[in-house]
């Protein structure tokens, strides 16, 4: 039996798994790094936590799946993007703290970046549609900026799974779901923009060559193999961006097929033969680890860590921590009826960053009074989470993307309680596969597996992957849903100025 090893790096942990060659989950072990805010707008990880888990979550997964190394048939990664990870001719991480996606700090850039080129041309090369700010393009000339004398010592600036895979092989790679991510790539013919980066100032030398997923591009070397617990010489595969594995693990792998994740973040996407180009609503275009395809989204960054946010410090006394938390606060929620007892939430503590962004928006409960409880101000951060969700939904109809019924993936489609909100408001059947936490580990396993031959293409996920439960929608509870709905986006609209307005004060 040959067995896929997949490090998936999230915002918060890194979760090593290891699949049979029939994508079986055969174990996984999961260990936390932290992420520093050390001042507005900042979000920092170090290269070295990513490479320390690496190594410890490697030995711990072999070990609780009673797998030797000598049957790790193949190596790769799912990694959060973009990011920014400088690194010298020895491949080391010039930076001690790196720029993750959530860091918005590069507005200055921006601002410079767009008076050389148009927002419009901009988004019609990359198909990035995202706060500008958080692509790596920006980071990198945040970083020029701020680190000139460090800035010459760069040989490549990579991302997070690049860096990853550096560390094992010696070798500077990207694929093309991560390429896309950087706000640097041609979305239509996958290569470097040399548009973007004469506009930019940054040679084209620093980028690292964009290969697909799938590819093999080298093999564990000999003075990292004690280290990580891996033989010399096993096979290491690419691997691709968080949000393009989750797509091909959620089996969005052909036409017609959309899933939700609702993770920290939450996002919505289809699968597309081609990049699509919408300006107003700036749909974003990830290039899929499907080859020759796309993954078209929408993201919504406040989800799961709002539901983070209120267990933390609102019911910080009164609950369990962990899953007893998690069945305690839907329990009240559940005593709470559609609407809240008229209290509707803004899911936008993290900034808006679908359709008109807004990278000072900021969460909102409006309609508090004395009636509400606990368990009304959790259902409301669960339906905000919702509304928001059928906003994106709806821009995509508008697109002529549509579907009768959604798969939804992540740590939030584990509760029925989210999946029935979820399916009443936006009114449509919710799947809820087998695989739901690792479904961007499975996306990855499949990379990995292409790479070494033991699968012809993707499509052997239609057959791997099994749905567990259908939520349908209640037709009375959707209409009642549809009232809160537009309170909900006139109050969003109403309160863009205000958030500007705050962020302004000194």
């Amino acid at each position: 039996m040959k067995y896929i090893l997949v490090h998936d790096f999230g915002t918060t942990a890194n979760k090593a798994c290891i699949f049979d060659e029939e994508l079986n989950l055969m174990g996984s072990h999961i260990e936390q790094y932290k992420t520093f805010y050390p001042g507005e707008c900042r979000a920092l990880q170090r290269p070295s936590d990513w490479w320390r888990v690496v190594c410890d979550c490697t030995k711990e997964v072999m070990k609780k799946s009673e797998i030797s190394n000598k049957d790790i048939s193949v190596v790769t990664f799912s990694g959060h993007s973009p990011s920014m990870v400088p690194v010298d001719k020895n491949g080391n991480s010039l930076l001690d703290e790196i720029p993750i996606y959530a860091d918005l700090s590069a507005q200055r850039e921006v601002q410079d970046f767009f008076r050389k080129i148009s927002k419009e041309e901009f988004y019609r090369i990359t198909g990035a549609g995202q706060v500008p700010e958080q692509y790596s393009l920006f980071k990198i000339i945040w970083f020029k900026n701020n680190y000139p004398e460090l800035y010459k010592k760069t040989c490549k600036v990579l991302n997070t799974v690049d860096f990853l895979d550096s560390k094992l092989t010696g070798k500077y790679f990207t694929d093309c779901s991560q390429a896309c991510n950087t706000g640097a790539m041609d979305i239509s013919n996958r290569t470097w923009s040399e548009k973007i980066l004469k506009a930019a100032g940054i040679p084209s030398s620093l980028m690292p060559e964009i290969v697909n997923a799938s590819e093999l591009i080298g093999s564990v070397k000999n003075d990292v193999a004690e280290e990580t617990g891996l033989l010399p010489g096993t096979p290491v595969v690419m691997g691709g961006g968080d949000v393009a594995c989750a797509a091909a693990g959620a089996g969005t792998v052909e036409e017609n097929v959309s899933y939700i994740c609702l993770g920290s973040a939450a996002w919505m996407g289809f699968f597309s033969e081609k990049p699509v180009f919408h300006y107003d609503s700036k749909i974003v275009n990830y290039s899929h680890i499907v080859p020759e395809s796309y993954a078209i989204h929408y993201q919504m960054t406040g989800a799961g860590i709002c539901y983070q946010w209120m267990r933390d410090n609102i019911y910080a006394k009164n609950t369990c921590d962990g899953k007893n938390a998690f069945q305690k606060m839907n329990e009240e929620a559940k005593m709470s009826p559609v609407g809240s007892n008229k209290l509707i939430f803004l899911p936008y503590m993290r900034g808006i960053w679908a359709g008109d962004s807004n990278p000072n928006a900021r969460g909102v409960f409006f309609g508090l009074n004395l009636v509400n409880k606990t368990g009304d101000m959790y259902r409301a951060v669960i339906e905000g989470m919702g509304y928001g969700l059928k906003e994106i939904a709806d821009l995509f109809s508008k697109l002529g993307y549509d579907s009768s019924s959604i798969r939804v993936i992540g740590g939030g489609a584990e509760s029925k309680l989210w999946r029935q909100i979820l399916s009443d408001i936006l009114g449509k059947k919710i799947l809820c596969p087998s695989v739901t936490r690792e479904a961007g580990a499975l996306g990855a396993a499949v990379a990995g597996g292409l790479g070494i031959g033991l699968y012809g293409n993707f499509s052997i996920l239609h057959e791997k992957i099994k749905i567990n439960d259908i939520t349908e929608p209640d037709g009375k509870k959707t209409k009642e849903y549809e009232k809160y709905y537009k309170i909900f986006l006139e109050l969003k609209n109403s309160t863009s100025g205000l958030f500007e307005k705050l962020a302004a004060i000194k």
